[in-house]
């Protein structure tokens, strides 16, 4: 008996153990990964990124024109923009100060319509002031120029036409021969001008129409902008968060603002202080007893906003304007530019810009440069403040990576 109950745990012990069917399903189960599964969606958010970019660059011509056709649908709605952008500081003013405190009106629906209403109404009212009194000095400047221009053209033929007395050693007949071998070109281009002139006075007109649909329509967009910027914040807001933590959409947020806070300054100052560039250009040009001066002064005043080069810029047509009547006057008009712009540069700018970006003079001459180079004058005003906040969020994110690891880098003397 003894030796069976051997014989039976000998065979227990070699005979091979044998796993049941729902173990061996178990040992074979798919078990996930979390490190390997972000590892998978970023390379292939990398080989998606690379071949959008890939893409771009072989058909580069053809991304052109597919962003220029965007821009151009959504230009009622960039142009909108821009516009409750800028009015909305006066609306905020109308609503908080004048509407709340000094009316005493408490319901909040009321006062955003009226402070929007009122908005464009101060705007389009200081427009309408502005055009009823300077267009007609312009006309009436540009009437003054064309007669100034005539009799330097008059004194000009003269003198062509009486070349061969005034200068008998030159052989004039071999110029006469290249005019006259030119006529047949010039006849040619002329006709074909006038027979393209009325499908291009056709394009005009209708570019012309449609320039004036897309600013009624901005308006419009941007009153709506204006209203219901609470609600756009909001949904912002409630994207944000869905996609990005809390703490990484606060920070986004604060970036934001401070942005907003530098383009906002760099607007609001630099129109003050070329208005008053302007108006000073006015005055000081009527005391000198010099000529167009509304339309020298407001060219002044609009060149001024593109900091550093914008005097310079504005001073070119009037010298210009003055050489061809006086060059004592061009010499005037040239030191008074020069003054002016001392001026605006060491007291006014300062007093009313004061550091609203930050940079120094070699980045603000880059983002003037690089700002007209792709979007000429516009660039090369809004060239600064862009070029002031990819600064500011640059040394943000340069101070955080040197507090992070430690480094501390000194000032250079």
């Amino acid at each position: 008996m003894e030796q069976e109950t051997k014989l039976q745990e000998q065979t227990q012990i070699d005979s091979p153990v044998t796993e049941s069917p729902k173990d061996d399903a178990h040992s074979h189960k798919f078990e996930t990964n979390r490190k390997y599964f972000i590892i998978s969606i970023y390379a292939l958010a990398v080989i998606a990124i690379g071949t959008i970019i890939v893409s771009i660059i072989v058909n580069f011509s053809y991304t052109v024109s597919a962003v220029q056709t965007i821009f151009s649908v959504l230009s009622p709605f960039i142009t909108a923009f821009f516009i409750a952008y800028i009015l909305n500081p006066i609306v905020l003013s109308l609503d908080q100060k004048f509407l709340k405190n000094v009316l005493k009106i408490k319901g909040v629906k009321l006062r955003k319509i009226l402070s929007i209403l009122l908005s464009y109404l101060i705007v389009i009212g200081l427009i309408a002031i502005s055009l009823i009194y300077i267009i007609p000095e312009l006309i009436n400047t540009v009437t003054e120029l064309n007669g100034t221009v005539t009799n330097i053209s008059e004194k000009a033929l003269y003198y062509l036409q009486n070349l061969e007395e005034t200068f008998p050693y030159i052989d004039f007949g071999v110029v006469e021969t290249k005019i006259n071998n030119a006529l047949p070109e010039i006849i040619s281009y002329g006709t074909n001008l006038l027979s393209n002139i009325f499908p291009t006075l056709i394009s005009i007109s209708v570019s012309i129409i449609r320039v004036i649909i897309n600013i009624l329509l901005s308006i419009v967009i941007s009153c709506y902008m204006l209203s219901d910027k609470s609600a756009l914040k909001r949904n912002t807001k409630r994207i944000v968060y869905s996609f990005i933590p809390v703490t990484k959409a606060n920070k986004i947020f604060d970036n934001v603002k401070e942005c907003n806070s530098i383009f906002n300054r760099f607007i609001v100052g630099k129109t003050i202080d070329s208005l008053i560039i302007g108006i000073l250009c006015y005055i000081l040009m009527r005391i000198l007893r010099l000529d167009y001066a509304i339309l020298l002064s407001v060219i002044v005043g609009i060149t001024n906003m593109i900091p550093y080069f914008g005097p310079f810029i504005g001073a070119v047509p009037g010298v210009l304007i003055f050489l061809a009547i006086s060059p004592l006057k061009a010499i005037i008009f040239a030191i008074m530019i020069l003054v002016l712009q001392q001026f605006d540069g060491l007291y006014l700018g300062p007093k009313i810009l004061g550091e609203s970006t930050g940079l120094k003079p070699l980045w603000v001459i880059f983002g003037i440069t690089v700002g007209g180079a792709c979007w000429g004058v516009l660039g090369m005003f809004l060239g600064v403040p862009i070029t002031a906040v990819i600064a500011h969020l640059l040394d943000k994110a340069i101070n955080a990576r040197l507090e992070k690891r430690k480094i501390s880098v000194p000032e250079e003397p």
